[in-house]
């Protein structure tokens, strides 16, 4: 490709120990950019350069150079920096798998079989219809519930109206009979995407012929002994923790609503929505933070057991189950500016993209190490709730000023 003043785009290479592949230079592109387009990660190459007029490669700092106007290379020799294939688990040649049941095609999910005797790791394209992600769902919600749940119980299943709780409904739904599992539904009002969600969610309890609990705003105050006439739990929030996500308050709500309607209908079992993605962006959140994995998908908190029935299931096969209901939701949507929030979900996603399977195998791992090791949850008097660390005195004086509480700390 011609380049400015009659010299010619160098050539880029990456250098492994089973051997060289070229990379194509589109016009106009940083190296950062052509490693970036062709999925090589700028951390694991060393960059060496061959000059244009002879002579041995040098080390360069060039990612942000525009390759075209590089005139005094005349190659570019990417050593990737392990003695690994980094090419082995590219998915650009893809077995497609159609339909196989059901109706059209509604969502569809890549996934790897890998044969280490052969050293293969072969790409399979997986298209599914919403009839195929359900029973997918029904299956993995089945295993975890049979799992961890004694048969004859009551659940309490925290819903939103949104394509998770919705899966889970249905597939909690499909063992009652099986399990003899009673499924006791709640959701909770008081923030605009979850008042949107209480049509849907009554909508697919009366189709499983469940009685849907909803708990109105001020009841959803009362949890926490916040006037019922006070101003909104979003506007409490924002005032006292500006810049954090909502969710992580929403969180901890749904926990003690589950909890105190397990508790007022006398079982241990309580569940929410958490699917693969979001148990795997806890984890990493964990170990970054120097803190041991959670349990999964069966959690003890206090004389309580949370679970999660969807911990396995990726998103995308989630959202096939019901796509109208997921559209619904992610319209309703505000958006997060939370770093930490925005960073291991990213990362978790560019893993099960680049990686496929290697989430899920992660995710296990995780859960098996949170599960042999659970985290101790400890009542705080201060709170009226179970946590899992000392909570500061900054934070505590700042959680209770939201509450209206500040007398009690002064």
């Amino acid at each position: 490709m011609p380049g400015l003043q009659g010299f010619s785009t160098p050539t880029v290479s990456v250098v492994t120990a089973h051997g060289r592949q070229s990379l194509a230079v589109q016009p106009g592109e940083r190296l950062i950019d052509c490693l970036n387009r062709n999925r090589v990660p700028w951390s694991a190459v060393s960059i060496y350069v061959v000059p244009r007029g002879g002579g041995e490669p040098t080390i360069a700092a060039c990612l942000d150079t525009v390759l075209s106007q590089y005139h005094e290379a005349s190659e570019i020799l990417l050593y990737f920096n392990r003695n690994v294939n980094p090419f082995k688990f590219m998915i650009d040649d893809l077995t497609t798998v159609p339909v196989v049941s059901g109706s059209a095609e509604a969502t569809e999910y890549i996934y790897q079989r890998m044969d280490n005797e052969h050293g293969t790791a072969d790409a399979f394209l997986k298209k599914l219809s919403p009839e195929e992600c359900q029973q997918v769902i029904a299956a993995r919600v089945r295993d975890t519930i049979a799992a961890t749940v004694e048969p004859g119980s009551r659940i309490v299943v925290g819903i939103s109206g949104g394509g998770d709780s919705n899966a889970m409904l249905y597939g909690l739904s499909q063992l009652r009979e099986d399990l003899d599992i009673q499924i006791d539904p709640i959701i909770l009002m008081g923030i605009p995407d979850w008042d949107a969600g209480v049509p849907r969610a009554k909508e697919l309890c009366t189709r499983y012929g469940l009685e849907l609990t909803v708990l109105e705003e001020t009841s959803v105050k009362e949890l926490l002994d916040i006037p019922a006439d006070s101003s909104s739990l979003i506007d409490r929030f924002e005032r006292e923790f500006a810049g954090d996500d909502f969710e992580f308050m929403g969180t901890l709500l749904i926990r003690l609503a589950l909890i105190r309607r397990a508790q007022q209908v006398g079982t241990p079992y309580i569940c929410t929505g958490l699917n693969l993605e979001d148990v795997l962006c806890e984890a990493l959140f964990r170990a970054s933070s120097g803190l041991k994995p959670n349990a999964a998908p069966a959690r003890p908190i206090g004389d309580v057991t949370l679970l999660f029935p969807l911990w396995l299931c990726p998103k995308r096969i989630i959202d096939g189950c019901f796509p109208k209901y997921s559209l619904d939701n992610y319209d309703a949507r505000y958006p997060c500016f939370s770093l930490g929030r925005n960073l291991y979900y990213s990362m978790v996603y560019t893993l099960q993209s680049q990686y496929p399977g290697a989430i899920e195998t992660l995710t296990k791992g995780m859960a098996e190490l949170g599960t042999r090791e659970p985290a101790d949850y400890v009542y705080n008097e201060a709170l009226g709730f179970h946590v899992e660390r000392d909570v500061p005195l900054p934070l505590l004086r700042k959680f209770q000023r939201m509450l209206g509480r500040s007398s009690a700390l002064s």
